[in-house]
């Protein structure tokens, strides 16, 4: 797999204190991000947007963290999930190492990133073929 891209996924996760969502940063450095014109269907209209395949390799840099499945991500409790990252529909990507590690509002973090890209699916390869091939596949507009 060619990598061309670092990458940083900002995970959602619901913050009881402050009554808002909250998207919490894991960088991960060494995927394949690639961008081509596609069209999307929401509320029963047609549009044209930028669609975007993100190749993560089981090898990747995750700076130490480890990914989980999505519900055993948003079980863990505020002391633990710091270590781990996951894959979620309308989780946030921007292209690129977002230094903070810091929780950022979806508000802030769309205007600090004007180029972001939603998630909207994704399969976990990590499970079958060759070890070069593992991988985590993001489908996002």
């Amino acid at each position: 797999m060619i990598v061309n891209a670092d990458i940083t996924i900002f995970n959602r996760r619901y913050d009881a204190a402050e009554r808002t969502e909250q998207f919490y940063p894991s960088r991960i450095k060494g995927v394949s991000l690639y961008k081509r014109r596609g069209t999307t269907a929401q509320n029963q209209e047609i549009s044209s947007a930028d669609v975007f395949t993100v190749r993560i390799p089981i090898d990747a840099d995750m700076e130490g963290k480890t990914y989980m499945e999505a519900m055993a991500y948003e079980a863990l409790s505020d002391d633990d999930f710091s270590g781990y990252w996951t894959l979620q529909p309308g989780a946030i990507i921007v292209r690129g190492l977002v230094e903070s590690d810091e929780p950022i509002p979806e508000v802030d973090l769309e205007k600090a990133y004007p180029d972001v890209i939603r998630i909207v699916n994704f399969t976990d390869n990590t499970d079958r073929a060759t070890d070069a091939m593992k991988h985590w596949r993001v489908g996002g507009v």
